[in-house]
């Protein structure tokens, strides 16, 4: 049970757990008076009321039943007119991250990994669609419900890039998380859309092979890109698991995502016409529903077989 001054902040919820803290905000486990659980992000006092709003304001325009796949927007301090901190209420996604599974089998064969790689792509799609970068594409912002469906939550950094005449515009600012950042991001200026297919390629990486490359030797590995030592960028990924067995299809879109110019980079209609997702592109209706059902089946045998020990 937590302490009363935490329980009087937010009198119109009770506090469960704390599922996560981060450099601005702690997120907990609530429940309201009806007995109904969400997940309740509270901001740090540093975190200024702009920055704040900005986020509340993404929850509100994206976060709604038009978009199943992001986290639902339920509330927020602004709403109860008594709570004297900051605070957004989002519905509880009961498995956590994706991360959290990744953590417990290292790494995901080519199955999992494809079909989970195309879902997290079809929300980047869909945000893309709505003119916004989300700027935090990591595996911590990748959620999951109580039947294992994908989520994406975290829309802190997310940034509208339509100016008022339509037409899309150039973002700024060096946001979101260090190790899936594309290096523009330390320029002035940089396209959105494409910061997030760099992040997607850290991802898709990172599922398919455990190896946090962009964590530990980032630039030892932007440097091997840039200057297009593609050999030495492979040997670094295999070395110690001769058994990952990476297709050329799949080192191949990579390479294309992870491009050191944004400019040859492929935009997420190009990331699906990849040959590497021919496969799944390729699947009817039922088909896709019984392939979506192994992955979902086999993210459970891994959590069971971990909770287990």
């Amino acid at each position: 049970m937590f302490s009363r001054p935490l329980q009087n902040l937010i009198p119109l919820y009770s506090f469960l757990e704390e599922i996560h803290t981060g450099v601005s905000s702690e997120i907990y486990r609530v429940y309201d008076p009806l007995g109904n659980e969400y997940a309740l992000k509270l901001f740090n006092r540093h975190v200024d009321v702009e920055q704040f709003k900005t986020e509340l304001n993404n929850c509100r325009l994206l976060c709604n039943a038009e978009n199943p796949d992001f986290i639902r927007y339920i509330s927020s301090s602004e709403d109860d007119g008594i709570s004297k901190v900051k605070y957004i209420v989002f519905e509880l996604a009961e498995k956590r991250s994706l991360d959290n599974f990744i953590s417990l089998e290292i790494p995901f064969g080519e199955k999992v990994t494809k079909f989970l790689f195309y879902k997290i792509a079809k929300m980047a799609e869909r945000l893309h669609l709505l003119y916004f970068s989300h700027r935090d594409l990591n595996l911590h912002n990748i959620l999951l419900d109580q039947n294992y469906n994908l989520i994406l939550g975290n829309f802190g950094s997310a940034k509208y890039f339509l100016n008022q005449n339509g037409k899309s515009v150039l973002l700024f600012g060096r946001v979101g998380t260090s190790c899936c950042m594309a290096q523009e991001m330390n320029k002035k200026l940089y396209d959105g859309k494409k910061v997030d297919i760099f992040s997607l390629g850290v991802l898709l990486l990172y599922m398919r092979t455990g190896k946090q490359v962009f964590e530990i030797h980032k630039e030892k590995v932007l440097c091997f890109i840039k200057k297009k030592q593609y050999e030495k960028f492979w040997l670094l990924i295999e070395k110690g698991n001769p058994e990952l067995q990476l297709t050329p299809e799949f080192k191949d879109l990579i390479i294309s995502m992870l491009d050191y110019n944004p400019n040859n980079g492929p935009d997420i209609s190009d990331v699906f016409n990849h040959p590497w997702l021919h496969e799944i592109n390729s699947l009817d209706s039922d088909a896709f529903l019984t392939y979506e059902t192994d992955v979902k089946n086999k993210l459970k045998e891994i959590e069971n077989t971990f909770s287990q020990h």
